[in-house]
C-alpha cells in the first residue's frame, strides 16, 4: 500500500513547547512538524538539547510546569488532542 493511501496514526503540526524559569521563558522545541501512517516507523535523531524528549513527552502529554504547549497541534488517528477553546497542553 502506497504512503498516502495509509491512515496517519500521528500527526504533528508546528509544535511549541515552551518552559518559564527564572531566567525567562526557554524554547523547549519550537515548530516541529512530522507524520507517522500506519505500518511506518519512526526514528529521532539530533544533538543533545534539540528538543527530541520534549517532543515525544508532549506527544505522551507529559509536559508539566514549568513547561507549556504554547502553539501547534498533536493529532492521533486524526484526532486533536489540544482542548477546544484553549488550553496549556494536550
Amino acid at each position: 500500500m502506497s504512503r498516502s493511501a495509509d491512515p496517519l496514526l500521528l500527526e504533528i503540526e508546528n509544535l511549541v513547547v515552551h518552559f518559564t524559569t527564572r531566567h525567562g521563558v526557554v524554547q523547549g522545541v519550537r515548530g516541529v512538524n512530522l507524520q507517522v501512517a500506519a505500518g511506518e516507523t519512526l526514528g529521532i535523531v539530533g544533538e543533545s538539547g534539540s528538543g527530541k524528549s520534549v517532543t515525544v513527552q508532549a506527544v505522551m502529554g507529559l509536559i508539566n510546569v514549568p513547561g507549556e504547549i504554547v502553539g501547534g497541534d498533536i493529532r492521533r488517528a486524526g484526532r486533536s488532542s489540544r482542548p477546544s477553546g484553549g488550553g496549556r497542553s494536550p
